[in-house]
């Protein structure tokens, strides 16, 4: 039987990364090595309404799993970061060494990975529209977060 889950994505869902998204354009293109340094996540903030849903359905008995383009060199300070705003979550999935696919198309493999391994994927929650498509075109409800 498949275990029950509901995933979220962090930077726009759980975590409001503007101002580090901010700091972090160069001439209207996003300079990533910026953006997706350990030492800015400081300028971000907790999104409660997605934090609460979380631990709603965590304290459910539901298993939250957060399913992130964040690279894998960044587990330590997500963890760290999420733990901080109160974000319950059973596992962490991020994108590994070397993988640089766009975000929808190594999200719908990594759930896709999920499903396969047992896990029942409920919904997922994320900020990018082509993510939503990818995963709904998977069998995957997808819930656009603002």
């Amino acid at each position: 039987m498949a275990i029950g889950a509901v995933s979220f994505d962090v930077d726009g869902v759980l975590v409001d990364a503007s101002r580090r998204l901010s700091i972090c354009l160069n001439g209207g293109s996003v300079d990533w090595s910026c953006f997706l340094d350990c030492g800015k996540l400081a300028l971000d903030l907790p999104k409660s309404r997605y934090i609460d849903l979380a631990a709603r359905l965590h304290g459910r008995g539901h298993r939250v799993v957060v399913v992130t383009g964040r690279p894998e060199y960044m587990r330590r300070c997500t963890e760290a970061q999420l733990r901080s705003y109160g974000v319950p979550f059973d596992e962490l999935y991020m994108r590994p060494q070397g993988d640089h696919r766009q975000d929808h198309l190594y999200k719908a493999d990594a759930i896709a990975r999920l499903i396969k391994s047992g896990v029942r994927i409920w919904a997922h929650f994320d900020d990018n529209a082509e993510t939503a498509k990818a995963l709904n075109a998977i069998g995957i409800d997808a819930v656009l977060a603002y």
